[in-house]
């Protein structure tokens, strides 16, 4: 599956979720067991501390006609008794992807075997990502997300601002804020030495630019070894278009400047960077290039 198969696949999830908090006619901060709950004749849900095994598993018992949805909660440790933590709404959030995304609930019902998901963007799995899309959405549903994305160009200290107003986590709040955000910017996960995933906004892809997998760019290996060594420290560096993206016949974007900013999340074993593009700049590429 390409990219762009792929970015529709989570895009229709998305909009999955946003419709079911239209039906459901639910405000910020959403809570994803209360959603559970209007499906409670067919869908019964527990938590408990599960700790490495898994965040969270949907299976289907057709003895019983039912749904039972496992969610871990072990992050949830230290919280006043019926708190959750955001990686915890996150999990059963993910878990709820499961059950509302038609292939994905046929399956279940056809005696697919359910796996145990490690959840906020961990997962290659198409059908992980597309549940993982689906929780983004549901937690920062497009309605009321968008307009408060795009008050400003991002930075990590305004997605922590808007991952805090919707009880999001920070990591799928950033994933989801590039995704509604009108400004050039995008969101790489590295894992391993490597990016693992890349998350554009729309307007990047527009101009030209396109997510680049694979080994990590130079001015990156600093902060990845930081990391792995045990650092929590947020930092910030100077990059390019060409350090990032593909820009395949449109080589002259390749020396745009590039803000990066990391921010390691030990718990997933992620280093996550926001990277952002000064838009005037981009436009005067593109005017540059329509002369041409």
């Amino acid at each position: 599956m390409d990219w762009m198969e792929e970015q529709h696949h989570q895009e229709m999830a998305a909009k999955t979720a946003d419709e079911l908090i239209a039906r459901l006619k639910m405000k910020p901060p959403i809570n994803p067991l209360a959603i559970a709950q209007t499906e409670s004749d067919i869908l019964k849900f527990a938590g408990g501390d599960l700790g490495s095994r898994y965040d969270g598993k949907l299976e289907y018992v057709k003895s019983r006609g039912l749904f039972l949805l496992y969610y871990n909660t072990k992050y949830d440790i230290g919280l006043t008794e019926g708190q959750h933590h955001p990686r915890t709404l996150f999990s059963v959030s993910h878990e709820l992807g499961h059950f509302f995304i038609d292939h994905h609930h046929q399956c279940l019902r056809r005696g697919v075997k359910p796996h145990r998901s490690k959840n906020e963007f961990r997962s290659h799995r198409q059908i992980e990502r597309e549940a993982d899309a689906f929780a983004a959405s549901l937690m920062m549903p497009t309605v009321f997300a968008r307009p408060m994305v795009n008050e400003s160009p991002l930075s990590m200290d305004r997605i922590g601002d808007i991952a805090g107003h919707f009880g999001a986590s920070l990591v799928s709040a950033a994933i989801r804020s590039v995704r509604l955000s009108d400004y050039p910017c995008a969101l790489a996960g590295i894992r391993n030495g490597r990016v693992a995933w890349m998350f554009p906004s729309e307007s990047l892809v527009n101009a030209g630019i396109y997510p680049k997998r694979g080994g990590i760019p130079e001015n990156a290996e600093e902060p990845w070894e930081e990391m792995t060594g045990g650092s929590a420290d947020s930092s910030q560096g100077d990059g390019t278009v060409a350090d990032w993206f593909d820009t395949f016949s449109k080589e002259d974007l390749d020396d745009i400047y590039v803000g990066e900013e990391y921010l390691p999340v030990q718990v997933t074993e992620t280093l996550v960077v926001l990277l952002t593009l000064d838009e005037d700049e981009l436009a005067e590429e593109e005017e540059e290039d329509e002369e041409d």
